[in-house]
């Protein structure tokens, strides 16, 4: 809804509540521990156009039920907004030992379908599975999260990445949609 609206965002970052989980356990940064998610959105420009766009972006966001909106409003309080997302993969490493990084891509309008996707993909093997992604673009990275020492882990790791990929080009996406194939 946010690029719908007009809006093109500097950046649109998502993170669920096992990633968020991982960050804050990691590094406390103040997300909420009891969301199911956080996105992430920057605009830019000229002062009276960020902030016609900021209202824009949290009206839209609470008609879409957010729990919570945060705003920042000095450098110091936008970084460590970033500093969560930007450090989420290397927390995976609190909630385990390994992690496998699959990188497909869906156009924006499947992004939840993906997700329910990747949740049942999770539920069926067994192996947990975190979600960072880059909204803005549909392009998304979930953690299948493991711990290679369990005998037999591997094939069911890839095996789940494997119904991840074949999942985001079943609904109209690509393998990668960052790093080429």
């Amino acid at each position: 809804r946010v690029i719908g609206s007009g809006i093109v965002p500097t950046a649109m970052e998502m993170m669920d509540g096992m990633a968020i989980n991982a960050v804050e356990t990691a590094m406390n940064f103040g997300y909420p521990k009891d969301a199911g998610a956080i996105l992430l959105i920057e605009v830019d420009g000229l002062i009276d156009q960020v902030n016609e766009d900021l209202q824009k972006v949290e009206d839209i966001c609470r008609q879409e039920g957010s729990n919570e909106i945060r705003t920042a409003s000095t450098s110091w309080e936008r970084e460590r907004l970033w500093a969560g997302r930007k450090g989420a993969l290397g927390a995976m490493g609190v909630l385990a030992p390994n992690y496998y990084l699959v990188d497909g891509v869906v156009p924006r309008t499947k992004l939840l379908d993906v997700l329910r996707r990747v949740g049942e993909v999770s539920i069926d093997t067994g192996l947990p599975i975190a979600n960072v992604f880059h909204a803005g673009d549909g392009n998304l990275h979930p953690c299948i999260l493991f711990d290679e020492r369990e005998p037999n882990v591997l094939p069911r790791v890839l095996e789940a990445g494997g119904q991840i990929l074949k999942a985001c080009v079943e609904l109209g996406g690509t393998l990668t949609g960052e790093h080429g194939v």
